[in-house]
């Protein structure tokens, strides 16, 4: 009898905890990219990639979010970002002079070796704004290829790196092909 009363007792415990997890990461801080895939000719400018913003459950407001673009810095070079979203905009890397390097690998992929920075907060807790509805369009960034030599595919990667307190969030990567111009 005693062995039924521990064995449905660490069974209710060990449920419990696992409640206790799921809820602790139940709340997410969701970013969207458009378009996912990009095909552009060396040299040329590719298609502007708009990066979106949602939290799950939709509507929570939080301190903010940091949010990281990561690429290949020997097959693409920034080219333009551009916030579209103002309100609680602290930090945007605009141009490709204010690029960093990627040397924590924070997006997990070695491929990449560079990062830019978008980053919004409120020190009231309140971010976005309590009329923006998600997901929410909060800016947009452009990438020409780096090397006329190269052609193939290479990833960007976005990450919200600086998390709102009990939120998680998972990465997404966009699909940048660069081919040969055909003469």
């Amino acid at each position: 009898m005693h062995r039924i009363k521990a064995k449905v007792g660490s069974t209710v415990f060990a449920m419990a905890v696992s409640l206790v997890v799921a809820s602790v990461h139940a709340n997410q801080q969701v970013l969207s990219i458009e378009p996912t895939l990009i095909v552009m000719d060396v040299g040329h400018l590719g298609a502007e990639l708009t990066v979106s913003y949602d939290t799950v459950p939709n509507g929570l407001q939080t301190a903010g979010a940091g949010i990281s673009i990561f690429f290949d810095s020997t097959k693409l070079r920034l080219e333009s970002l551009i916030p579209i979203y103002q309100e609680g905009l602290l930090q945007a890397t605009r141009t490709a002079d204010s690029v960093i390097v990627d040397s924590s690998d924070l997006d997990g992929d070695r491929m990449t070796d560079r990062r830019a920075i978008v980053a919004y907060t409120s020190f009231s807790g309140k971010w976005p704004d309590a009329d923006a509805m998600g997901p929410l369009e909060l800016f947009s960034v452009e990438f020409v290829a780096e090397n006329e030599n190269w052609s193939g595919e290479t990833q960007v990667n976005f990450g919200v790196t600086s998390l709102a307190s009990g939120f998680s969030s998972t990465n997404r990567s966009v699909t940048i092909r660069v081919q040969s111009v055909s003469p």
